[in-house]
């Protein structure tokens, strides 16, 4: 079965992060919303490996148009002002799956390091890094760091969800700094 991490908020509004395996993803946001929560983000981050192998002929999952764009609430499309926000809004929806490339984390690590060698802490640091990140599905990632150090978490921690991203190296390279008090 497959792995999905979900960030969902509670009734008293606190964010909650966890890792389970379910058959798919609609399963899993029933499961979600049926334990009172209401889910921010759910992403698949690794298959079984029986899975895995049946899935290796297909390597790109492509959505249709009708898909994608049944993602964008009809709703929402009909109470938008103009239709400006409207096309803002499906923009946002189709380039939300950008892959994330090795540019994307060479430049976050130069300007991470230049904001903590000019004393920023974490939080001012993502937050800084964040405005000024293009890639908007890396954003995301980088928004939910910023939320787990907000909380009180270490970003090695907060990172580890990603490892699909950050590889392992990495992330030991940021814990050793944040344990040895060099990045706090």
């Amino acid at each position: 079965m497959p792995l999905y991490v979900y960030k969902a908020v509670d009734k008293n509004g606190l964010v909650v992060r966890n890792r389970v395996e379910e058959i798919n993803r609609y399963v899993l946001l029933k499961k979600i919303k049926r334990n009172g929560y209401m889910p921010i983000s759910v992403n698949q981050i690794q298959m079984s490996n029986k899975a895995s192998k049946m899935r290796k002929k297909h390597k790109k999952n492509i959505e249709t148009n009708d898909s994608i764009l049944k993602t964008v609430r009809q709703k929402d499309a009909n109470t938008m002002s103009s239709s400006e926000s409207f096309k803002k809004k499906v923009k946002q929806v189709l380039f939300s799956d950008l892959k994330i490339n090795n540019r994307d984390i060479v430049v976050f690590t130069q300007d991470f390091y230049l904001l903590k060698k000019a004393n920023f802490n974490n939080i001012q640091a993502l937050s800084t890094i964040i405005e000024s990140t293009e890639n908007q599905s890396f954003r995301a990632i980088l928004e939910d760091i910023l939320l787990g150090v907000e909380a009180g978490e270490n970003m090695y921690s907060t990172m580890e969800y990603y490892t699909g991203v950050f590889s392992p190296i990495y992330i030991n390279m940021i814990k050793v700094g944040e344990l040895s008090r060099i990045i706090n």
